[in-house]
Parts: C-alpha cells; structure tokens; sequence
C-alpha cells in the first residue's frame, strides 16, 4: 500500500511539474537540452546547453519513474507541447 501510494505521489507531482513546464517552456533555440522521459511522457527538463558536454553535467540522477538523456533539439518538440 505505502508503495502504491508513493507512486501515486510521485505521478501526481510529475503531473504537475509537466504542467508547469508546458505554462513556461524551456525550449527557446536550437541547442542542446537535458530531455525527462517520464510515466506520462517525455518533456523538456533543462536548458539551453552549448555542447552536449556542457548538456551532461547538468544531467540529474534516473529515478524509478524518470530517465534523463540530452539530446540536440533543432525545433520544440511537439511532445513538449
């Protein structure tokens, strides 16, 4: 039960954190960003970055319920829409 309600939790705040990223996008230019592969989908986390070294060191730690990779985006994603 107690994880059930720890999923649930974290789903709930991933929710929110998405929403919060759609109302303010950090997709500005073409360069390279930090992309969250989340329980309810991909968005992007972080950002701008001049070089994929530079996008790497600001990579935070996979979670249970997010994977974290940098990837070159020449346009904003329409998954981060």
């Amino acid at each position: 039960m107690r994880k059930k309600l720890g999923a649930l939790l974290t789903a709930f705040l991933l929710a929110v954190s998405t929403a919060t990223a759609t109302a303010a996008p950090v997709w500005t230019t073409p360069a390279w960003y930090v992309v969250a592969d989340t329980i309810v989908g991909p968005f992007v986390w972080s950002g701008p970055y001049g070089d994929e070294a530079a996008c790497r060191t600001q990579l935070p730690a996979n979670e249970e319920d997010a994977d974290y990779f940098c990837e070159y985006l020449t346009e904003r994603p329409s998954w981060d829409e």
